[in-house]
């Protein structure tokens, strides 16, 4: 088979550099569950938590509008519009970083997570930007040779982190630091390479950043619902039962990564060509493609839920050890979530590029609500963390549901076509491997 043509491929590319990042991004996990007690490894969980919580927002807010708007862009039109998401960028990390170190130090928190969240996301957020640029940059322009360049070298630079806690005593305090410093050696890299566009903030004009900040208030918000559907269970785990049970919930809440794996690679290439089709006012091929990427991916997910259903057990043994061996049936819950998460998401990313964060938001805010309430009940009520991930499927399924209704309305999508297209595109697909492999056979 001709594995060259196949790398050469967009989704391949996405694909594989999701798939790599994300393995040694596991395998540093594996580590700092082994090696830190639970409460430590607990603390460590809500730290990234927050960190990734408010990441949501701001690439709601900067990163999403920027790929909607600069997709398909070129020359000065796309200086312009990248100048002005970094000066967009820029105060909304000074308006974040003000709140977080105003929190701190008005307030008394008894979790060192917490604390540490606030002492340190200004810096991570003014040291990861410029990296932040390199991976947005790439994929506006669907360069994902080059996204998945940077996404393994960060990945595999804090696995280099993680490694040193075998051998040396590194606190929970040093290893917040570090984890800073990888980031920012990503962007001074970034930076030195010339692949930021930081330059272009002097091209900044008001009519693009005012643009940036209507799409992107909503989008945020989208973001912000989107991501309290997993950090929510998180902190409201960590405010009722403590850090403990946040370090025994984030096994088999990490194994989620393997479920939403393919489905993120998929929606980094779907977003921006999402974009370019309604950009160019192009509602049909804007619609087949949504068809094809939905039921592709849905029909895909039903044998890989079922597969992963199988090694449950032996995937959170794996991943957290002997001490966190009952979590298996908590990641089990999460595999019904599975099945409908491409509709959930999918829906949402076109929603977005259609230039109707509102509706998305909506959908999400209901989502949380959904999640949230569910998530107090079950833990004030009956303290279970099974009931948690159950909750996690009512919301799936509450997106799935409204996310259906709206596209349906906009884009008259149905469900046999979607199956269909779904169906074709796998056919399609098997049809293109047997040809590159057949034209390899003659070749060689």
């Amino acid at each position: 088979m001709n594995l060259g043509k196949i790398f050469k491929d967009k989704h391949s590319q996405s694909l594989i550099g999701q798939l790599l990042a994300s393995l040694i991004a596991v395998f540093s996990f594996m580590i700092l569950a082994r090696g830190y007690s639970k409460e430590d490894f607990g603390q460590w969980v809500l730290y990234l938590s927050l960190i990734t919580f408010f990441d949501m927002i701001k690439a709601g807010m900067v990163q999403s509008a920027f790929i909607k708007y600069a997709s398909g862009a070129a020359g000065t039109v796309f200086c312009k519009l990248q100048g002005s998401s970094w000066l967009l960028n820029i105060a909304v990390t000074g308006v974040f970083s003000f709140l977080c170190l105003l929190t701190y130090f008005i307030g008394d928190f008894q979790m060192e997570g917490w604390e540490m969240f606030l002492l340190i996301y200004p810096l991570y957020a003014i040291f990861s930007m410029p990296f932040q640029y390199f991976l947005w940059n790439a994929q506006i322009k669907l360069n994902f040779k080059q996204l998945a360049i940077g996404r393994i070298s960060n990945a595999l630079l804090f696995f280099f982190v993680t490694s040193a806690t075998l051998v040396f005593s590194i606190s929970l305090y040093n290893l917040f630091f570090l984890h800073l410093l990888v980031f920012a050696f990503c962007s001074i890299s970034a930076l030195i390479f010339k692949k930021t566009g930081i330059r272009n903030i002097t091209q900044a004009t008001r009519k693009d950043v005012v643009k940036f900040w209507k799409f992107g208030r909503y989008h945020s918000l989208a973001f912000l619902g989107s991501n309290l559907l997993k950090s929510s269970d998180t902190f409201i785990i960590g405010g009722l039962l403590g850090p403990m049970f946040i370090a025994v919930y984030s096994i088999p809440l990490r194994l989620v990564e393997i479920i939403e794996l393919p489905l993120r690679s998929a929606s980094s290439v779907a977003f921006p060509v999402f974009s370019a089709h309604d950009n160019a006012k192009d509602l049909s091929s804007l619609k087949k493609s949504l068809e094809s990427y939905v039921g592709t991916l849905t029909i895909l997910y039903v044998p890989f839920m079922l597969g992963l259903f199988v090694v449950s057990d032996y995937l959170v043994l794996l991943i957290g050890g002997e001490k966190y061996a009952d979590t298996g049936s908590i990641f089990r819950l999460f595999l019904i979530y599975g099945l409908f998460l491409p509709f959930d998401r999918l829906t949402g990313v076109v929603l977005d590029a259609m230039g109707f964060p509102r509706l998305n938001f909506y959908k999400v805010a209901v989502m949380a609500l959904v999640n949230i309430v569910g998530d107090v009940v079950v833990l004030y009520f009956f303290k279970s963390l099974e009931l948690v991930a159950a909750m996690t499927i009512a919301n799936v399924l509450t997106g799935t549901i409204i996310g259906f209704c709206i596209t349906k309305q906009k884009l008259k999508i149905s469900l046999r076509t979607i199956l269909y297209s779904g169906l074709l595109s796998i056919i399609n697909s098997i049809n293109q491997l047997k040809n590159l492999s057949y034209e390899n056979e003659n070749t060689n």
